[in-house]
C-alpha cells in the first residue's frame, strides 16, 4: 500500500514539461552564454532584421523501428525434408528534433526561451523546486512519557507538486528515557509540506503512529517547521523541528537535517 501511494506521489511530481511551462519566462534577462554553458553550442543562429538573433538546440540519435528478427521452419517425411529459414534486418531511423529555442538581443542578453523539457534546468538566482525530494534528519527527541531525551531520526520521500508545495512520504523514531526505562516513538505519516519563503518550510498530515510504553497503535499528526542554514543548488542543510501527538501521546524532536529539494 505504501508502494503504490509512493508511486503515486511520484507520478505526480512537478518537473520537466509542468516545471519548464512556468520557469521558461523566468530565463529572460539572463546572459545567453549560460544557454551555451548548459546546452552546448546552438546548433543553428538565425539572425533577423530588427537585430535580434534567435537560437535553437537540436538533438540528434537514433529510433529502433524494429529489432532483428528471423524465421525457421523444418518439415520432414519419409521421402523428403523442405527447410525453410529467413533472417530480416533491424530497422534503425536518424532522428533530429528541437529541445529548445531562445531569441537574444545584440548584446546576448536572452528576450524569449522555449523549451517543451527542463533542458537548461532552473534559472541562476530563481527559486524553485522540481522533482523527487528527499531528506534524513537527526537529533535529540523526548516521549510524553519520558523525562530524558535520547538521540532520535526521520526520514522522507515524496515529490514536488507545485513549485513550493510537495507531498511526501515520512517516518520519525523518537528515543526517550524515564529513569531505567527506555521509550520508544514510531510515526508513518503522508504529509503536504509547504515553504512560504525561500529557506523556510512547514509540514503537516495524518500519521499512524505506535507508542511502545504500553504498545498501542494509534492514529494521530505530524508536524514540522524547518529553516534552511545553508541552501546551495538542490542540496539543503537545516535546523528543524518535527513534533507528533496521537490518541495515545505525543513526541518530537529537534535536530539537523540533510536534503536534496
Amino acid at each position: 500500500m505504501r508502494f503504490a501511494l509512493l508511486l503515486a506521489v511520484l507520478a505526480g511530481c512537478y518537473t520537466q514539461s509542468r516545471a519548464a511551462r512556468d520557469l521558461n519566462p523566468h530565463w529572460r534577462g539572463h546572459s545567453a552564454g549560460i544557454l551555451h554553458a548548459r546546452l552546448g553550442a546552438p546548433r543553428a543562429t538565425i539572425a533577423r532584421p530588427d537585430g535580434t538573433t534567435v537560437l535553437r538546440w537540436t538533438h540528434r540519435g537514433q529510433n529502433i523501428v524494429a529489432l532483428p528478427s528471423g524465421s525457421f521452419d523444418l518439415k520432414v517425411t519419409p521421402t523428403s525434408f523442405d527447410v525453410r529459414a529467413e533472417a530480416r534486418p533491424g530497422v534503425v531511423e536518424n532522428v533530429e528534433y528541437e529541445i529548445a529555442t531562445a531569441v537574444v538581443d545584440p548584446g546576448g542578453t536572452v528576450l524569449a526561451f522555449d523549451s517543451a523539457w527542463l533542458v537548461a534546468g532552473i534559472p541562476p538566482g530563481h527559486d524553485t523546486r522540481t522533482g523527487v525530494i528527499f531528506g534524513l534528519h537527526g537529533g535529540m527527541g523526548r516521549t510524553g512519557e519520558a523525562s530524558q531525551p535520547l538521540p532520535s531520526l526521520g526520514t522522507y520521500i515524496g515529490g514536488m507538486l507545485s513549485p513550493n508545495l510537495a507531498l511526501v512520504g515520512a517516518y520519525a523514531f523518537v528515543n526517550g528515557k524515564d529513569g531505567d526505562a527506555y521509550v520508544q516513538g514510531h510515526s508513518w505519516a503522508l504529509a503536504a509540506q509547504y515553504w512560504p519563503t525561500r529557506r523556510l518550510a512547514l509540514r503537516a498530515g495524518p500519521a499512524m503512529v505506535l507508542h511502545s510504553d504500553p504498545v498501542e497503535l494509534a492514529p494521530g499528526a505530524v508536524g514540522a517547521v524547518s529553516f534552511a542554514v545553508v541552501r546551495s543548488g538542490s542540496f539543503v542543510l537545516d535546523l528543524r523541528f518535527d513534533g507528533t501527538g496521537s490518541t495515545k501521546g505525543a513526541f518530537g524532536m529537534l535536530g539537523v537535517g540533510v536534503n536534496v529539494n
